[in-house]
């Protein structure tokens, strides 16, 4: 069976507040991603697909809609959908102190299950930004951080890990590439891959988008896993890998493949 994560960065205001182009924030958007995601909520359940949403802490405070909206987070868990942190306001995890981090890693996490009501326990992470990593274990370095490893102790994804084993987190979806994958010297499997490191799940590497090649990997190759992320407001942009477009074509080509295909959370996989 080959089995298709789908996992959701759900940035919410604050995210797109805090992206890497903040200045071109505006105030409709907002409203647009929220509608994107209700009208893909209702979508997944006719098609029966669980996915994962990972979802900015400070969207799931107590506060005035659409800066914060923990009742519509409840009903995506209530509608079988697992849900990850994206940090609490969006963070670019290398350029902040540990115990910075560490109290996005605690307050998301705590915002998030209160405003599910327990109805599970949020144990991944999506780092936000989306931008691949130093991971010195693994022969990475990554000099787009600016706040470079070792002058920033979080501009290595080991830190992070082990932060988020020690809040209670049980897995992570990282971006990095040593350098044979720079250099096109690895064979890879190009929506990543999952594995344990020290009883840690790492979904490591994923493709970003729907677009006919990632269709055609996943349909021409026997990987068991394939990890696949988007963001919900890209929707709304036609031009985009993400578009709503892509996204039909992409469900309905692998679902109509007669292939065994499953779509699974993140946790399914602990």
């Amino acid at each position: 069976m080959k089995k298709i994560i789908l996992i959701w960065d759900f940035d919410g205001p604050i995210g797109q507040i805090n992206s890497s182009y903040p200045y071109n924030f505006n105030f409709e958007n907002i409203e647009k991603e929220i509608q994107n995601v209700k009208w893909l909520i209702d979508y997944l359940e006719q098609k029966n697909i669980k996915c994962c949403f990972a979802i900015t802490g400070f969207s799931a405070e107590i506060g005035m809609y659409p800066f914060n909206f923990p009742d519509f987070i409840n009903k995506i868990a209530e509608k079988g959908h697992e849900i990850a942190s994206h940090s609490w306001k969006h963070e670019w995890i290398p350029l902040f102190k540990e115990n910075q981090i560490n109290k996005s890693l605690k307050r998301s996490k705590q915002a998030l299950e209160k405003a599910i009501s327990n109805k599970q326990e949020v144990v991944g992470f999506v780092p936000p930004h989306n931008r691949p990593m130093t991971w010195i274990r693994r022969g990475a370095f990554s000099l787009g951080d600016i706040g470079i490893w070792p002058f920033f102790k979080m501009g290595d994804n080991q830190k992070l890990i082990h932060l988020l084993k020690s809040n209670g987190y049980k897995w992570i979806r990282v971006s990095y590439k040593n350098i044979f994958m720079k250099f096109g010297l690895i064979k890879k499997n190009r929506t990543g891959r999952v594995f344990k490191q020290n009883g840690f799940l790492i979904l490591e590497n994923h493709y970003t988008g729907f677009d006919e090649s990632v269709i055609s990997h996943i349909l021409s190759t026997n990987y068991e896993t394939y990890t696949v992320s988007a963001h919900p407001f890209m929707f709304s942009l036609e031009n985009k890998k993400e578009s709503k477009s892509n996204f039909l074509n992409f469900i309905n080509q692998l679902t109509d493949s007669n292939q065994n295909i499953s779509f699974v959370v993140p946790s399914e996989l602990l």
